[in-house]
C-alpha cells in the first residue's frame, strides 16, 4: 500500500474521532485511550520522539522547560492503538527514514511529496507533545517554592512567556489534532527549513504551538518547522530559523 493511502486512512480516522478524543483528553488528561482514534483496544506505547531518531539510548534526555527537570526520551510515551501506532504512524516514519537514507541534502533536495510528509511527521510530534504536557503535572517550578495547588496543574498551562489559560491550551490541542486531518501541506512548505548538518549527535528542541527543531545526525540533516507561521519567501523563514537555532546552541554551550 502506498504512503498516500496510509495517510488517507490516518486522516479518515482523525476526522471521525477527533472530537471524541480531544473531549476525553480534556476531561481526563491521563485517559488510557489511543490519542489518535480514541480506541481502548490493543493499546501500545507510542514514543513521543521515535526511538530510531535517538537510537534507543536510555540516557538521552530532554528538558521540561518550565520545570527545569530532565526526562528520558524512552520514557516519554503515550497510548496509541496498534493500528495507529504501527500501521499508520509507524509506516510514515519508516517511509521517511528510507528517504533520509536515500537523499544526501548536501547536494540533493527532497521531493515536494517528501517535504509534505516531513511536515505531517513534525505535526504529529507537536500533537504528541501537547498531549504529553497535559499528562505531566507541574511538580516544582525551578527556583521557586513548591505550591501544592499549582503542582496539580498540567505543565501545558505554563508553556508560554505568559501563563496559558486552560481554554487556550485545550484550543491548541484541538487545533494540533485537526491539522493532521488536512491533506495538503503546500501552504506550509516555506515554513519548513531543511538544514545540512555535520554534527555527530542527535539534537532537539521544541516550543509548544510555535516551532520545532530536530537534528538527525545519522542522516546529516536537521529540520526546523514553524507550526503557525507562514512565509512568502523561504529565505526569510530560513534566516529566522537559523537565528533561533544559533541562539539555542549558544545557550546550551554546544
Amino acid at each position: 500500500m502506498s504512503i498516500q493511502l496510509k495517510l488517507a486512512q490516518l486522516r479518515k480516522k482523525i476526522r471521525a474521532n477527533k472530537k471524541k478524543v480531544t473531549d476525553a483528553i480534556i476531561a481526563e488528561h491521563s485517559a488510557e485511550m489511543c490519542i489518535i482514534c480514541g480506541s481502548q483496544e490493543q493499546l501500545t506505547r507510542e514514543h513521543v520522539i521515535p526511538q530510531w531518531v535517538y537510537k534507543r539510548c536510555t540516557k538521552r534526555t530532554f528538558e521540561t522547560t518550565t520545570n527545569g527537570i530532565f526526562q528520558t526520551y524512552n520514557k516519554a510515551t503515550l497510548p496509541a492503538c496498534k493500528d495507529c501506532n504501527s500501521n499508520l504512524l509507524g509506516y510514515l516514519e519508516r517511509h521517511l527514514k528510507h528517504e533520509f537514507e536515500r537523499v544526501d541534502v548536501s547536494h540533493q533536495e527532497f521531493s515536494q511529496e517528501t517535504l509534505e510528509l516531513i511536515i505531517v511527521w513534525l505535526e504529529t510530534l507537536e500533537y504528541k507533545f501537547q498531549v504529553l504536557d497535559l499528562r505531566r503535572n507541574l511538580n516544582k517550578v525551578k527556583g521557586a517554592e513548591y505550591n501544592p495547588f499549582i503542582g496539580k496543574m498540567p505543565i501545558a498551562m505554563f508553556q508560554g512567556p505568559i501563563d496559558t489559560s486552560p481554554a487556550k491550551v485545550f484550543s491548541n490541542l484541538r487545533s494540533a489534532l485537526h491539522v493532521l486531518s488536512v491533506k495538503s501541506k503546500v501552504d506550509w512548505l516555506n515554513s519548513l527549513c531543511i538544514i545540512h548538518t555535520t554534527n555527530k549527535d542527535f539534537h532537539f528542541f521544541h516550543s509548544t504551538n510555535n516551532f520545532i527543531f530536530i537534528e538527525l545526525a545519522e542522516f546529516g540533516v536537521a529540520f526546523f518547522y514553524f507550526y503557525k507561521q507562514t512565509f512568502d519567501d523561504y529565505s526569510v523563514a530560513t534566516k529566522s530559523a537559523m537565528e533561533i537555532v544559533q541562539e539555542h546552541y549558544a545557550g546550551t554551550g554546544t
